[in-house]
Parts: structure tokens; C-alpha cells; sequence
């Protein structure tokens, strides 16, 4: 049983997470950090008025940085969303200053924690999360591609008539435009895809579509994702808890896996457990697949330099 923090924690994306925490039970505390007092007291009371029904676990909530101390793992969904007369590369400049702000919070009180970045664009803002918190590739990563594969496998179960529990599949590179379905790999309850006789290969590919746009189509039809993001965090952080070992496409800083040479924070099937980043499945790419990765990697290592 652990502490885990979450600045942002009042916010959409950071009260869903602490919901689906709870139902979980494998948190001995739950801290809610935010630069406004009064909704994120207002979520901790909420939260804890849950508690005699789903868990144990302590709640706490404030706006002073202290209330880290002593996490195990902190969560980071702090961001500014895009206004109608901003840029993306001045979005990503907005969220740089305020990834910065928190890392040196961090690093004063609480140096030892893992780190999970889930603010977008999640990879170039874990990749700068990494540069100025002590460059510490396996405590200090993004959630990354978790998400866009917790939609796949639920819109394959759909579009299939599957469960989507059973169905395993990756997306890898980027989050976003340049991300990479592991076709290869991909099965279901066991058998993979590509065996599966009279399976509709067109149909996989509009699934794919589908959840490459989904984020947009979210924040089109209700303004923002909640509990599938909620819901993809509580994998990571559960996998950290209980030193599960999960593989999950986390966007991480790489030391040579799949060819790559650091210099970018990239999604790749990746070990989870109480060290974080703890190494990364040995998955065979085809040559397709591997040249998507390699754009992906070009593509973010360009982003970062247009700002940094």
C-alpha cells in the first residue's frame, strides 16, 4: 500500500484518475495537489465521502507542493488546453513552463518519486519532464500510447462483437499522428489476427482511424477525455503499486531498445513495475511497422527542437 499524488487534481482527467484509484484499493493515501483551494478540497471531500464504500485509503488535498513529500508515485495531468487563437508549438511552449514549475517542486521535496507525465503532448512534455527532473529514464515517463491502446482494444471489441478484454494489440510511436499499430502482434484471446481466417483487414484499419482521431472526436462532442484516461493511468500506476511487471506503451526515454539512442521520449512496449521503467519487450516489428516507429522518432526528436 502506497501514496500516490496528483498535481492537477482537481481537474477532469485528474478526478477520474482518483475515482478509479479508489475502486482499485491498492492505495494507502491519495493526495490531491492544485493551484485552486477551493475545488480541489471540494473533489477531496467528494472522494473521501466514497471511501466507506470502496476503500481505506486516506485522502488529502491542498495547494502547497509539501503535500508530495513522501510519494511513491506522482501523477502530472496539469496543463493548459489549447485556445481557438493558439498554435500547437505555443501550447506546448504554455505546458513547458508549467512542466518546469513542477519538476523543480518536485525535485526539491521529493526527488525519489516516478514520475508519470500525462499532459498533452505527452511525449515531447515527457521528454522535457525527463530533461529537467534528473534525467532519470526509468522514473520519469509519459502515459503515452496506454491510452490510444486502451481505445483500440475496446473499439476492435466493438466493431468485432469481441471482449475487449481479450484483445491484445499495440500502438507504438507516437500520441498522435505518427503513431504505429503492431498489426503483427496483435491477437485475440491468443490467436493473433493475422491467422484469423476471413478477418476484415480493412475493417482493422478503420478501427485504427477511429482511434487516432478519438481524442478529438472526445473533446468535440463533450470537451474533454475522463474516464478512459482515468481508467488507462490506473493500469500504470497499479503496475508500479504491485510490481505487476505489465507491459504497457509508456512514452519513455530509450537506451538503445528498438535502435534508439535516447534523445526523445517515444512509446514502446515497455516493463512496468516498482523501479518504473524496468526494460522493454523483445517484439519482433515487421519492416513496416519498424519504419513507422523510426518516422515517429524523427518526428518527435523535430517537435522538440522547434521549442526547446
Amino acid at each position: 500500500m502506497s501514496r500516490v499524488a496528483i498535481i492537477g487534481g482537481a481537474g477532469r482527467v485528474g478526478v477520474s484518475f482518483a475515482f478509479h484509484l479508489l475502486t482499485m484499493n491498492i492505495a494507502r493515501e491519495l493526495v490531491l495537489v492544485d493551484i485552486l483551494d477551493d475545488p480541489v478540497q471540494g473533489e477531496r471531500l467528494d472522494l473521501l465521502h466514497s471511501t466507506s464504500s470502496l476503500c481505506h485509503t486516506k485522502v488529502f488535498a491542498g495547494t502547497d507542493e509539501s503535500l508530495l513529500e513522501g510519494a511513491d508515485v506522482i501523477v502530472v495531468p496539469a496543463g493548459a488546453r489549447r485556445r481557438p487563437d493558439q498554435t500547437r508549438l505555443d501550447l506546448i511552449r504554455t505546458n513547458f513552463g508549467i512542466i518546469d514549475q513542477w519538476m523543480e517542486k518536485i525535485n526539491r521535496v521529493n526527488s525519489n518519486a516516478i514520475i508519470l507525465v500525462v499532459v498533452n503532448p505527452v511525449d515531447v512534455l515527457a521528454y522535457r519532464a525527463f530533461m529537467v527532473g534528473g534525467q532519470d529514464r526509468k522514473r520519469i515517463f509519459g502515459l503515452g500510447n496506454v491510452m490510444d491502446t486502451v481505445r483500440l482494444k475496446s473499439n476492435l471489441g466493438e466493431r468485432f462483437g469481441w471482449d475487449p478484454r481479450h484483445v491484445n494489440a499495440y500502438l507504438l510511436g507516437e500520441h498522435g499522428d505518427a503513431m504505429v499499430p503492431v498489426w503483427s502482434q496483435a491477437n485475440y484471446a491468443g490467436l493473433r489476427l493475422k491467422d484469423m481466417p476471413g478477418l476484415d483487414w480493412n475493417a482493422c484499419e478503420e478501427v485504427f482511424q477511429e482511434t487516432k482521431k478519438a481524442g478529438a472526436e472526445v473533446i468535440r462532442l463533450k470537451g474533454g477525455a475522463g474516464w478512459a484516461v482515468g481508467v488507462a493511468i490506473s493500469e500504470v500506476v497499479r503496475a508500479i503499486l504491485l510490481d505487476e511487471k505489465r507491459v504497457l506503451c509508456v512514452s519513455s526515454v530509450p537506451d538503445g531498445a528498438f535502435g534508439i539512442d535516447g534523445g526523445v521520449a517515444v512509446n514502446l512496449p515497455t516493463i512496468i513495475g516498482k523501479g518504473g521503467v524496468e526494460g522493454y519487450m523483445n517484439v519482433t516489428l515487421s519492416a513496416d511497422e519498424q519504419a513507422g516507429l523510426n518516422n515517429a522518432v524523427e518526428v518527435l526528436k523535430k517537435t522538440y527542437s522547434e521549442i526547446s
